[in-house]
C-alpha cells in the first residue's frame, strides 16, 4: 500500500470524464485530444489498481471505485478553488476594511498597529469611521468593533475592551473636590455629558448621591471634545478608563473616585464566514491577543 498522490493531472482529467461521462466532452473542457484523455485515465487507474470506467451498450460508466471518487474529487478541487483565490486575494493588494469608532481607533488601535503591520506587512488596512455601529456596515466592511453591549444575533463577538465608566478629571478640578474627593463635592462642579445623558444621574445614584444637582450640565457628543474639555480643567466626564492610559500615567487626567458605572464596552464583531479570509483571520487573532 502507497500512501503517495496519483499524478493531480490524472485526477482532474478523471473528476471531468466522469463528471461529463463522455471523454470527448472532458477533451473539449480541458482542451486536450479524447485520445489525451484515455491516456491519463489510464495512467491513474494503473495508479489505483482498479478500474474506473466501465462500457455498457456503448455507453461509458462508473465502477463502484469510480462513484467513489467522483464527489470526493469534486469537493476536493473546488476546496483547492476556493483556497487558491483566496491565497490570490492575500497578494492582490485588496485592503482589510475594519468599521470602528474614530476614539477607539485614535486611543487604542493606532497605538498598537505597528506591530501588527512589523508581523504583517503584506496586509493593508483600510480603517472605516463610525460612531453608531448596525450589523449592515459588515455589508460593506470585514470586521467592525463596536461600543456595544455585545449582543449580536448572527455574528461572532469578542470583548476586546471593557466599558465601565468611571469619572476622570484634570489634576486642577480635583483639587477643588475635597481631601479625600467624596462625590457630594461634585454640586459644586461642571458635569460633561455625553450622548446618553442619564450616565451621570446613574452613577451618581451608583455612588449614593442620587439627587446631587452639579454646578451645570454640558453635552458634549464628540469624544474627543469632552476629553480635552475635561483636560483643560472645563468639568468632569464619564468615560473608560482603559482607553486613557497614556493620560492617567502622564498625569493630565486622574480618576478621583473608584466607582465605576457598568456599561457597554468595545467588542469584535464579525460574520463567521469572514473566517475563510486569511488576512481576516490573522488579523482577528491578533486583535484577540492585543486584548488578552
Amino acid at each position: 500500500m502507497t500512501n503517495r498522490l496519483p499524478p493531480l493531472n490524472t485526477l482532474k482529467t478523471f473528476e471531468v470524464a466522469a463528471r461529463h461521462l463522455s471523454f470527448t466532452q472532458a477533451s473539449l473542457e480541458l482542451n486536450v485530444t479524447p485520445s489525451a484523455i484515455s491516456h491519463q485515465i489510464k495512467l491513474l487507474e494503473e495508479n489505483l489498481g482498479v478500474r474506473l470506467f466501465r462500457r455498457e451498450n456503448n455507453r461509458l460508466l462508473l465502477t463502484d471505485a469510480g462513484s467513489y471518487l467522483l464527489p470526493e474529487c469534486s469537493r476536493s478541487f473546488a476546496h483547492l478553488l476556493e483556497v487558491t483565490q483566496k491565497v490570490r486575494d492575500l497578494g492582490n493588494g485588496r485592503p482589510l476594511t475594519i468599521a470602528l469608532r474614530p476614539y477607539f481607533a485614535q486611543k487604542w488601535l493606532m497605538p498598537r498597529v505597528s506591530s501588527f503591520w512589523q508581523q504583517h506587512p503584506e496586509i493593508e488596512l483600510s480603517l472605516h469611521h463610525t460612531i453608531q455601529f448596525s450589523p449592515t456596515s459588515l455589508d460593506t466592511c470585514d470586521i467592525a468593533i463596536a461600543w456595544a453591549s455585545g449582543h449580536f444575533p448572527g455574528l461572532e463577538s469578542h470583548l476586546l475592551v471593557n466599558g465601565d465608566l468611571t469619572p476622570v478629571c484634570s489634576p486642577a478640578t480635583l483639587k477643588t473636590l475635597g481631601s479625600p474627593p467624596t462625590a457630594a463635592a461634585l454640586a459644586g462642579q461642571v458635569l460633561l455629558d455625553e450622548e446618553a445623558p442619564d450616565n451621570w444621574d446613574r452613577w451618581l445614584e451608583l455612588a449614593g448621591q442620587p439627587r446631587l444637582k452639579p454646578f451645570k450640565r454640558v453635552s458634549i457628543d464628540d469624544t474627543n471634545v469632552r476629553l480635552h474639555a475635561a483636560i483643560d480643567g472645563q468639568g468632569l466626564i464619564l468615560t473608560c478608563l482603559s482607553l486613557l492610559e497614556r493620560e492617567l500615567n502622564e498625569g493630565t487626567l486622574v480618576a478621583p473616585f473608584p466607582t465605576a458605572l457598568p456599561h457597554y464596552s468595545y467588542y469584535l464583531l464579525y460574520r463567521p464566514d469572514v473566517l475563510s479570509n486569511p488576512q481576516a483571520r490573522i488579523f482577528i487573532d491578533w486583535l484577540k491577543a492585543q486584548a488578552a
